[in-house]
């Protein structure tokens, strides 16, 4: 787990410090123009799109690759004779979806997005009783879900912003998750298939250019609305819980103005525009 952590900071901070670069080199290329400008740093109400400045829409899409991983935790071995050791396995995560980003000031959230997809989790549990018997169980299943956020941004910079959300989620399990006891003398209860949750996700945004975005973010959820288990989160399996994890880099695109199409001369226009909307 710390590995999978920290590989994906890892990328977090390259892919940032790249854009950054990029960005730089431009803008040392040409004179500055007033702080005004809705990308800028002086004027974030107007945070990661400007609808009167911007050659784009305020609508567009997104796809998103990612891995997932189950944080296990369990107190059914407090104060027993035997132990109880729950782990993750890592898994895969696939998303599209669209995004539609508000064209007035708001004062807290700055666009909703929604996408449906398929995600894959897994782990393991591990009994260990006094004698030194092991026994251990594993499961694994992919769902298919939709998805809804309303995201909030804080600007940071003309190319970075802290991105957080907070959603619902919808799971239906289409293959695995095979219901069996591996042997452990405990009592077992087990995921359902359909599931219902809030989440929470934050995420470190940028703007290489107006119109398209990278997040990297994390993403969790809070709270399991179906079914209802005194507001744990976490899924059951076996004797233990599963606290999901999603790691995920987020591109989006948004869509050009009708009747504004793009003209360049020799990449030279492009160049000055993505300058200009990236002050």
């Amino acid at each position: 787990m710390k590995q999978l952590i920290l590989a994906f900071g890892f990328l977090l901070v390259s892919i940032g410090l790249q854009a950054q670069n990029d960005g730089g080199f431009s803008q040392r290329q040409k004179k500055r123009n007033s702080n005004k400008s809705p990308f800028s740093s002086g004027d974030r109400g107007a945070a990661i799109y400007s609808h009167s400045r911007s050659h784009f829409r305020p609508f567009g899409w997104h796809v998103t690759p990612g891995l997932t991983y189950m944080a296990g935790n369990t107190k059914e071995d407090k104060d027993r004779n035997f132990n109880l050791t729950p782990t993750g396995t890592p898994g895969y995560y696939l998303e599209i979806g669209l995004a539609h980003l508000f064209k007035q000031k708001k004062k807290v959230f700055h666009y909703f997005d929604y996408g449906i997809g398929i995600k894959h989790f897994g782990g393991a549990e591990k009994y260990t009783d006094d004698f030194g018997t092991r026994i251990k169980g594993n499961f694994n299943f992919g769902a298919a879900f939709g998805r809804i956020d309303l995201h909030s941004v804080i600007q940071l910079s003309r190319w970075n912003f802290i991105d957080q959300s907070i959603g619902a989620n919808v799971d239906y399990t289409i293959y695995g998750g095979k219901q069996e006891n591996y042997g452990s003398p405990l009592a077992q209860v087990y995921q359902e298939k359909l599931l219902v949750q809030l989440h929470y996700s934050i995420g470190w945004g940028i703007k290489p250019r107006d119109g398209f975005f990278i997040i990297p973010y994390i993403k969790t959820p809070i709270l399991t609305a179906y079914n209802w288990r005194n507001l744990n989160p976490g899924h059951r399996w076996f004797s233990s819980k599963y606290q999901p994890l999603i790691f995920g880099l987020k591109f989006g695109w948004l869509f050009v103005k009708r009747g504004c199409p793009k003209v360049y001369d020799n990449g030279e226009g492009q160049n000055q525009s993505d300058g200009y909307q990236n002050r």
